[in-house]
């Protein structure tokens, strides 16, 4: 709304506050009507857009700061879960758990929550093991079954406790494990085929796996 610059009256129209400044107080002379018009305060553009620019830096930084907390929340014996899959580390190990004589299904989408890729995950039932990472290192089964969120000891694979009629055991590429090595430091190495098997073995224990072409 115009308002009258000497005694700060508004008014609905331009034309009111005219006959406002030359009735009330003697403003015949045009230029001084036209100053007794108090002008809107109008922001430059300038401003505006330094404006628009300090507000996206600001909820950039916060979005930044909210996704680093969360992929830091995420993270599984140092296992960082990232939007996408990364390949400057990229080999294939695959796993078979066979319990009491019986294939366990190694789940898909092990490693894989909605939101991101864990650097070990699985895509589909195969038992195929994903170690896509952003750096060259080793990773174990241990980690393996961290982020799958089961359970794997010496003596314990998932609910189920090792005794003497049902032994543990682990065997890599046919070849039984050791009893002094730690299962959960078995490192995943390029078309490694483990098998960890509780109860009676099977005959033969799985030696090999025939990968798809190209993994």
């Amino acid at each position: 709304m115009p308002k009258c610059n000497v005694c700060g009256k508004s008014f609905y129209s331009r034309k009111q506050l005219e006959q406002h400044a030359q009735d009330a107080h003697n403003m015949m002379d045009k230029n001084d009507m036209i100053k007794a018009v108090k002008k809107p305060f109008k922001i430059s553009k300038l401003i505006a857009v330094i404006a628009a620019c300090v507000l996206i830096s600001i909820i950039g930084s916060i979005t930044i700061y909210y996704a680093r907390e969360h992929a830091a929340a995420l993270t599984v014996d140092g296992i960082g879960c990232n939007s996408m899959e990364q390949f400057a580390m990229h080999i294939h190990a695959h796993l078979d758990i066979i319990i009491n004589g019986v294939y366990f299904l190694v789940q898909s989408q092990i490693g894989i929550p909605s939101i991101c890729f864990y650097w070990l995950h699985t895509h589909d039932e195969s038992g195929i093991i994903h170690i896509e990472a952003p750096m060259h290192r080793d990773f174990t089964l241990g980690q393996f079954f961290d982020i799958w969120g089961k359970k794997l000891s010496n003596d314990r694979i998932f609910n189920y406790v090792a005794n003497a009629n049902n032994p543990l055991n682990v065997y890599i590429n046919g070849t039984k494990v050791s009893g002094g090595t730690n299962y959960r430091d078995i490192k995943l190495h390029a078309h490694d085929e483990i098998a960890i098997v509780y109860g009676t073995p099977p005959s033969p224990v799985p030696s090999t796996y025939k990968f798809p072409q190209g993994i």
